[in-house]
């Protein structure tokens, strides 16, 4: 795919300039004169309105992505999960853009995230390797986790490539012993969770005649974590609702947990998840059928 900017000299010229060179319509000068612009033309384009400047050697094009735009007006790219976001990755709560390379000062909505020093950028938005090094030094571990189970699982990156990617980081900080195959970020947030309180946790586990469930803690407690679009579904809803009654005449127990309860109620979720099990609940026979 191409971008076609625009731009008035003695006539119109129209320079096609690869996404990839240009995502989210900010571009760099380095990028422009390799695409056979001179530094005279650039700056008759930027007379005419059809570039803006935003610092020394970069350009936004109209309808910029205003993130990409705060990030490389603060004086770097857009990095970490900001970067991995336009690519369709989760990504945790927070407003503030993500910006790697950055001079000082910066706003209050541009934070600014570590990564291995590199050559200057000429592309606006890291890649996904440069990207997930951020994330691993910027984020706490259980959202550091959840946006790497997500690259996994969009197919960003292979689990290989991952590796590779991190193996520079300290090994207290890649994480990558608890990815897993996950449905969403919050489902990975979960599991994470309850793994830090010692409990023991499959993913993914596939029940006959149900399917497969999130997660199951211990021999018949299955946690089921619901998306927000999850509640618009009148289909998956009433799917669901006939899962839970084959499981729970089998003798296991269903917790369903929302996406508010994850981000906005989880000590009280913690507290009855608990107290199931400090009351043995968790474990015992099921039927198999």
């Amino acid at each position: 795919m191409t971008t076609t900017v625009s731009m008035r000299t003695s006539h119109w010229t129209e320079i096609s300039i690869p996404t990839q060179l240009c995502p989210g319509g900010v571009v760099s000068t380095a990028v422009l004169i390799g695409t056979g612009l001179s530094k005279a033309k650039i700056d008759t384009a930027q007379r005419h309105g059809s570039i803006t400047r935003l610092r020394q050697g970069w350009w936004a094009l109209p309808d910029a992505d205003p993130n990409v735009v705060a990030a490389v007006r603060a004086g770097g790219v857009l990095g970490c999960v900001s970067a991995l976001k336009m690519m369709g990755v989760w990504s945790p709560l927070g407003s503030q853009v993500h910006c790697r390379g950055h001079r000082e000062p910066l706003s209050a909505t541009v934070r600014s995230c570590p990564a291995p020093r590199r050559a200057a950028p000429i592309i606006a938005v890291d890649s996904p390797d440069i990207a997930v090094q951020s994330v691993v030094r910027c984020l706490d571990h259980d959202e550091a986790v959840a946006v790497l189970d997500s690259v996994l699982r969009k197919g960003i990156l292979t689990h290989e490539r991952l590796e590779e990617c991190l193996a520079p980081i300290p090994a207290g900080r890649r994480t990558l012993p608890d990815l897993e195959w996950a449905d969403s970020g919050t489902e990975s947030l979960v599991r994470c969770r309850l793994r830090r309180l010692g409990l023991v946790v499959r993913t993914q586990v596939t029940i006959e005649h149900v399917g497969r469930v999130d997660m199951v803690v211990g021999d018949r407690l299955i946690i089921e974590v619901d998306s927000v679009a999850h509640h618009t579904d009148v289909a998956a809803y009433s799917n669901d609702r006939r899962r839970d009654l084959e499981l729970v005449s089998r003798g296991y127990l269903v917790i369903r947990v929302t996406w508010h309860q994850v981000m906005y109620d989880w000590d009280h979720v913690e507290q009855l998840i608990m107290e199931i099990v400090g009351a043995g609940d968790h474990m015992g026979g099921v039927r198999s059928s």
